[in-house]
């Protein structure tokens, strides 16, 4: 029967050389991030979506390397602000816009559909509704009213899908800070449980 003794070394004590190695060990650990590690963006952009006005109920991504990578959120609703944001942007007089904001209403949902989370995996249903009843008298008021309803879907789709980007962003730049040198150097130097031998290798 042989003894071997090992020397260990916290990473602190380790030559810059051997906490280099330790570094990249830890970096191309397969297991480094297998948490929740994106709960905190998505607390973040579920109160961000929320406030642009859609009644957001789920958020979806993949990533960060293959095709039809990307995030993208389901939503049950559509809030007021955003019918008076897109009516406040109009060419329009305000009286116009009163007549407008006055005498339509809107709802929406968007739903994940296919093999992928990205801005173009929602199918959307969005509704602009003349909803006055006193307007059956005029035909021509109602289909003008009835004219920016296309404009307020597509309007609605590229508010969502700069969301929808700005929020893959979000995850993409997390994920790299906790991925990168600086943060696993860091943690690594706080540890006061983990060994290593001379090399860096952990024990």
């Amino acid at each position: 029967m042989k003894t071997i003794e090992v020397k260990l070394y916290s990473f602190n004590e380790l030559s810059e050389e051997a906490k280099q190695n330790a570094i990249k060990k830890e970096g191309n650990n397969e297991h480094r991030l297998n948490y929740d590690w994106y709960e905190f963006v998505y607390e973040d952009w579920m109160q961000k979506i929320q406030d642009v006005g859609f009644d957001i109920s789920k958020i979806y991504f993949s990533g960060f390397w293959s095709q039809g990578d990307g995030a993208m959120f389901e939503y049950d609703g559509l809030d007021d602000k955003l019918k008076l944001e897109f009516i406040n942007q109009l060419p329009l007089s305000d009286m116009r816009k009163g007549w407008l904001i006055n005498n339509i209403s809107i709802s929406g949902k968007g739903k994940q559909r296919g093999h992928y989370y990205h801005e173009k995996s929602c199918s959307h249903s969005i509704y602009w509704e003349v909803d006055n009843g006193d307007l059956h008298w005029s035909r021509d008021l109602y289909k003008w009213l009835e004219s920016f309803s296309d404009d307020f879907e597509n309007w609605i789709e590229d508010k969502y899908i700069d969301l929808c980007c700005d929020l893959y962003k979000a995850l993409e730049d997390e994920y790299d800070y906790l991925m990168s040198e600086d943060t696993i150097r860091t943690e690594l130097s706080e540890d006061d449980f983990t060994e290593y031998t001379e090399d860096g290798n952990r024990y």
